[in-house]
């Protein structure tokens, strides 16, 4: 008797978590939020649905894992393949760099790429150089928006970055490097005696 009441209560465990994922998995269907194909990010995990059904999302990862998620714990979910995607760069340059010259060249390059035929059709809109985005201890971030096709973001990304490392080359235009600032401890010991002695004075 115990063990059939256990085997019960299990059994309708099991059933309401079924419906849970069910429910969900019907609501994913029916909104579209997001089909196989569909490259998301769920929880931390980000990769291309492979299978989707009413119970489980399964999700091929960069590493080629894959992971299958129960569509009752899907609460939130990032589609980046639908309709467009876009690539937002930061290129830091050093604080040396002749920033009107860096964003010139930035210009120039992407719309240069836009405008050929191979790249035409991946790129959608007119990319969009915002300007100094942030200034950091490894130099100045510039930042530009390149609205592109699905799933295209991250090749259009690879082939505007390899441009620009040789634009930035033949303008001599140095990509940001970490500062360190280093202080010699007998420089140190020096401006304490200073301190010290200017103190005693006063």
């Amino acid at each position: 008797l115990a063990l059939g009441a256990l085997v019960a209560v299990a059994l309708s465990f099991t059933a309401q978590s079924l419906v849970r994922d069910m429910i969900n998995g019907f609501l994913i269907l029916f909104e579209d939020q997001y089909g196989i194909g569909d490259y998301i990010a769920v929880d931390g995990t980000l990769g291309l649905v492979e299978n989707l059904t009413l119970r489980v999302t399964q999700i091929r990862t960069d590493s080629g894992n894959l992971v299958t998620i129960p569509n009752s714990h899907i609460q939130k979910v990032e589609n980046m393949s639908r309709t467009w995607a876009r690539c937002n760069f930061v290129i830091e340059v050093s604080y040396d760099t002749d920033v009107d010259k860096a964003l010139t060249i930035i210009y120039d390059e992407i719309h240069q790429m836009a405008a050929e035929p191979k790249w035409a059709p991946t790129i959608l809109d007119p990319a969009e150089v915002l300007g100094v985005d942030k200034l950091s201890h490894s130099g100045i971030g510039i930042r530009i928006w390149v609205r592109t096709a699905p799933l295209k973001q991250w090749l259009v990304a690879r082939e505007f970055r390899r441009r620009l490392r040789h634009a930035f080359e033949h303008h001599n235009i140095q990509i940001g490097i970490p500062q360190q600032a280093w202080i010699e401890k007998t420089d140190l010991l020096m401006t304490q005696r200073q301190l010290s002695d200017t103190n005693d004075t006063n």
